[in-house]
C-alpha cells in the first residue's frame, strides 16, 4: 500500500511488492502475540469512518475479488485512504494464511500485517503493526463487514 503525494487521489491497490515478499520470506503463525481485535490501526480506521472527519476516502480490497481464489493465494488485502485537505492517510492490511484449512478455508487462522501511511506536505510517517488470529470469520470477517458498512454510509450521496 503506496500513498504518493504528487500523484493524484485514486485507489490504492498496489500490494505487489509486499506480496513477493511474503511469499519469498516464510512468514508463519508463531511468533504473534498480539489478537486482531487489539490493533490500534484497526481501532483508527473504524473511528475515522465513524466520524466522517475527511474531504474523501477510497477504498480497495481483494476479498470479494478473491474470496474463491484465496484458497490459491493465501492471501487478502483491505486498503482505505483518507483525504483531509491537504494530508493523505493510508490504510492498509495484508491477510495471510500460512495453512489453509482444506475443509473450510475461512474458519483457518493466520496473520494480519497492517500498515498507516500519512503524508502532510514533506512530512511522512509510516506506522507497522502485526496480529493474529485464530479463526478468519469469527476474529477478522466481522470488522471487514463493519468497514464495508462505515464505508457504504460515508459514500452514499
Amino acid at each position: 500500500m503506496f500513498v504518493t503525494p504528487s500523484l493524484k487521489f485514486r485507489y490504492v491497490d498496489d500490494w505487489d511488492t509486499v506480496l513477493q515478499s511474503v511469499y519469498e520470506l516464510p512468514i508463519e503463525y508463531n511468533g504473534y502475540t498480539k489478537k486482531v481485535g487489539e490493533m490500534n490501526l484497526l481501532r483508527e480506521m473504524i473511528n475515522n469512518l465513524a466520524k466522517g472527519d475527511f474531504d474523501d476516502v477510497k477504498r480497495s480490497e481483494s476479498r470479494r475479488k478473491q474470496l474463491r481464489a484465496f484458497q490459491k493465494t493465501s492471501t487478502m488485502y483491505y486498503n482505505l485512504v483518507f483525504r483531509k485537505k491537504n494530508v493523505k492517510t493510508g490504510y492498509g492490511a495484508l491477510i495471510f494464511f500460512p495453512e489453509l484449512r482444506s475443509d473450510d478455508p475461512e474458519r483457518s487462522r493466520g496473520i494480519v500485517l497492517g500498515a498507516r501511511h500519512s503524508i502532510k506536505g514533506r512530512k511522512k510517517e509510516l506506522v507497522f503493526e502485526r496480529a493474529k488470529f485464530d479463526d478468519f470469520l469469527l476474529e477478522v470477517r466481522p470488522y471487514i463487514e463493519i468497514l464495508g458498512e462505515l464505508y457504504r454510509q460515508v459514500r452514499q450521496p
